[in-house]
């Protein structure tokens, strides 16, 4: 068991230093994101106080970046996100004769996060780049029924990569793939400085 964790390790290190082979990157990252906060919503939301039939069909994040790239596997920045959509949430349900009587509801007007982050990238190519990153922050919501409860938020994304085009290679398009308050799913586009 040992063994298969120690060579997965060492070959996250050895992508971390072919990394770093080329000497010429940008340090500055300015980025935009879509993400799918539906289906974040529906899968990481209590049941208890939530009704998915009601939601509304269209609930989506979008969010802006700034990175600072001190090294050429390692971002450190932060994100501002802010949701689109009304999310309902039921505040007094009750049980009876097996279905759901919902009593008093009340739906987000805003919501939005700001959230510090860190980024490592496992490949760094001139037309592509791989990389894993990690958020959190606090989070401000603005709903019918209550006024600006904060709450805390939190991103892990597994799998990102961003495709590089333009003269210098420094206009790229990509996605990520993650779990926590962006969504599941992320498409992004930004520009390198």
């Amino acid at each position: 068991m040992k063994k298969p964790f120690f060579i997965i390790i060492v070959a996250l290190f050895a992508c971390n230093l072919y990394a770093q082979k080329d000497s010429t990157f940008y340090k500055h990252e300015v980025k935009a994101s879509v993400g799918d906060a539906f289906l974040s919503s529906i899968f990481f939301t209590d049941p208890w106080n939530y009704d998915h039939k009601n939601d509304a069909f269209l609930y989506v994040n979008l969010s802006f970046s700034y990175f600072y790239r001190p090294v050429k596997w390692f971002w450190i920045g932060g994100n501002f996100i802010n949701y689109f959509g009304e999310k309902i949430n039921y505040i007094w349900r009750e049980y009876e004769n097996g279905e759901f009587e919902d009593l008093e509801k009340s739906k987000n007007k805003y919501r939005a996060a700001i959230a510090p982050e860190i980024r490592f990238s496992y490949l760094n190519k001139k037309n592509a780049i791989l990389f894993s990153s990690i958020s959190g922050g606090v989070g401000f919501e603005n709903s019918y029924y209550e006024r600006i409860p904060i709450s805390y938020y939190f991103h892990l994304t597994f799998f990102g990569f961003s495709c590089n085009f333009g003269k210098n290679n420094n206009i790229f398009l990509g996605c990520d793939v993650g779990v926590g308050f962006k969504g599941i799913l992320n498409f992004h586009g930004g520009y390198r400085f």
